[in-house]
């Protein structure tokens, strides 16, 4: 099966969009604009990359705005939607690491890295969570916000090029081997 088979298997279509509560206007509109959902190896790749760039930053509506950027730069927006969830609970650490490390390289700090505390929630009282939260992140301070954006670009320029070749190779692969089955043919 091709990658564009594989592609267009998986994804929903605009019409199965339209159907489903709450994404109704997106099924419209990408309707109307093929080219934001056509599983194409140039804006697949783009729309990954654009994904995880905007993924990486903690926002709580990344893939309202992956997918807004997406369509902004005309790449597949399923594609950006879908790099979002590359930057979850288990790939934050190495994530945010990178960036610390970029932020710290940017910003011209050296020596080692103070670990910030540890994360204390009073889980008895909700409301106190997020200024705690507020606390540990303003602890690991400029290297971080400096180094989100930063390792936001390298990471999708990274998936970018990742997309892009192992697209192109599975192309390369599906026609070799179509042309050996074409010459083992009598």
């Amino acid at each position: 099966m091709t990658a564009s088979r594989l592609a267009r298997r998986l994804l929903p279509s605009p019409e199965s969009l339209e159907q489903t509560k709450g994404l109704k206007w997106l099924g419209h509109y990408l309707r109307e604009r093929p080219w934001l959902w056509v599983a194409h190896r140039r804006r697949v790749a783009l729309g990954a990359a654009l994904g995880l760039a905007v993924g990486v930053i903690p926002l709580p509506t990344q893939m309202l705005l992956a997918a807004v950027v997406a369509i902004v730069c005309r790449a597949n927006v399923a594609a950006a939607i879908a790099a979002t969830w590359l930057t979850n609970p288990l790939t934050l650490v190495p994530i945010w690491t990178l960036a610390i490390f970029l932020g710290r390289q940017v910003l011209g700090i050296h020596g080692p890295i103070s670990a910030p505390r540890e994360l204390a929630l009073d889980w008895g009282n909700p409301a106190s969570w997020w200024p705690a939260v507020g606390q540990w992140l303003s602890e690991l301070g400029a290297p971080l916000l400096a180094g989100l954006p930063l390792a936001g670009l390298l990471l999708g320029a990274t998936l970018y090029v990742v997309v892009y070749v192992g697209w192109w190779a599975v192309i390369r692969f599906e026609r070799r081997r179509r042309l050996r089955e074409r010459a083992l043919r009598p």
